[in-house]
């Protein structure tokens, strides 16, 4: 029998808040906000347009009344962010073509902050997958595998100790330094597994060193997903928790800022 589209999408919110609820902190669990605040210090690309918020009314109008507006511009990769297939994929989706439930999952976490303290280069390897799972079980499906590098953890929002550089424009590129993700670990994880997508705690899934940002177009060429400069994955569980991240919902948008949060029990 088949079932109607509009049935499953029906079903698949119903499982969503299912989740939602068992771990709830009404219910003794936990939520977990994974996500830095955009302001003046956020981490943005060296060549992107930083976050920039203005003022435009702030305190008692003419007739007595409270009102506080402001206006805001950034690029859409900057602080805690999504990127959507589209940003290195010619035919990829646009953040507004992602369906909602594709932005919800099984989180995944593997924690290389020892392997990052010795070599701030560090590239995930396939072998370090297979490490994780011989250690907590298969990855699961429709999974988000995050990447701990312990760089935001400890660092952000110093750019400098983030970054490796506090330049910015093309004169900061040369010495960017922070790790990511290999190639061959995100053709793993694309052929081998069934993931959302990936996700770091740096400003780039590519490593800083990156001269051709191969893990992007990887991913983004299989129409997966893409989280960087997410936060507080110390507090995260190594398995057992659904990450949710709510893209602000912009138009052909090729990214955008986003509110990322897990619940676990």
């Amino acid at each position: 029998m088949k079932v109607p589209k509009k049935s499953i999408l029906f079903l698949s919110s119903v499982c969503c808040l299912f989740l939602w609820g068992c771990s709830s902190p009404d219910r003794g669990g936990t939520v977990l906000d994974m996500t830095y605040a955009l302001d003046d210090a956020a981490i943005f690309w060296p060549t992107a347009k930083p976050f920039s918020l203005v003022k435009v009314g702030w305190g008692i109008t003419e007739d007595g009344r409270w009102y506080a507006s402001n206006e805001f511009t950034a690029s859409e990769h900057g602080g805690t962010h999504a990127d959507a297939p589209i940003h290195f994929a010619a035919a990829g989706r646009t953040i507004d073509q992602v369906p909602l439930q594709e932005w919800i999952g099984p989180a995944v976490k593997v924690d290389v902050t020892a392997q990052c303290e010795r070599d701030r280069d560090t590239l995930l390897t396939p072998e370090d997958l297979r490490s994780w799972e011989k250690a907590n079980g298969p990855i699961p499906d429709k999974a988000w595998f995050i990447m701990y590098t312990g760089i935001g953890t400890r660092y952000y929002p110093d750019k400098k100790a983030v970054l490796g550089t506090e330049k910015t424009g093309q004169e900061a590129i040369p010495e960017l330094s922070f790790p990511g993700f290999s190639p061959e670990s995100v053709e793993f994880l694309l052929k081998e597994r069934d993931i959302r997508g990936i996700a770091i705690d740096t400003p780039s899934i590519d490593r800083g060193k990156s001269a051709d940002f191969k893990v992007h177009q990887v991913l983004c060429a299989a129409g997966k997903l893409a989280l960087e400069n997410i936060a507080n994955l110390d507090r995260l569980p190594a398995k057992g928790a659904t990450l949710y991240v709510i893209p602000m919902l912009i138009r052909e948008g090729t990214g955008a800022p986003a509110r990322v949060f897990a619940t676990f029990n």
